[in-house]
């Protein structure tokens, strides 16, 4: 008879319970949600609270960066190993936290008002990024999912 041992890679829990990695991954997805989700609130809270608000810059960022990022996320997750996905992300993180700090430096320096359109901005890609991230787990079909193009 032979033996119902799984291979050296697998382990046999009785109850089915989804691996470990599986696990982390969820818990990673959660975190990322949060902190967008977090992002977006204070965009909005500080959209909010700003006297005029500036609504154009606000869905001219939206769009633009819905535009911008919406096939260059689709493209990477489709065309990157989920290792090399996560390592360009954290690479396109800290881009974009380099170039803020060195735009608001630039700004700060040659006494750029920035005030009343660093919000449009920020509530602009804050919900252009949110979109573009509901757009791409929500609406692209599984069918497109996993094809070259």
């Amino acid at each position: 008879m032979p033996s119902e041992t799984p291979p050296t890679a697998e382990t046999r829990s009785g109850d089915d319970a989804p691996p470990a990695a599986a696990e982390s991954s969820r818990w990673k997805r959660v975190g990322n949600l949060v902190s967008l989700a977090a992002v977006c609130g204070l965009a909005a809270v500080q959209f909010h609270g700003a006297d005029p608000r500036p609504w154009g810059l606000a869905v001219g960022w939206a769009a633009a960066t819905s535009v911008a990022l919406g096939p260059v996320a689709w493209l990477c997750r489709e065309r990157l190993s989920p290792n090399r996905y996560e390592t360009l992300t954290y690479v396109a993180f800290g881009a974009a936290v380099l170039a803020i700090v060195v735009g608001l430096g630039i700004a700060l320096a040659f006494e750029v008002p920035y005030a009343r359109h660093g919000l449009g901005f920020h509530a602009g890609v804050a919900f252009g990024t949110a979109t573009v991230s509901v757009t791409e787990r929500a609406v692209v079909p599984d069918r497109l999912r996993g094809t070259s193009l």
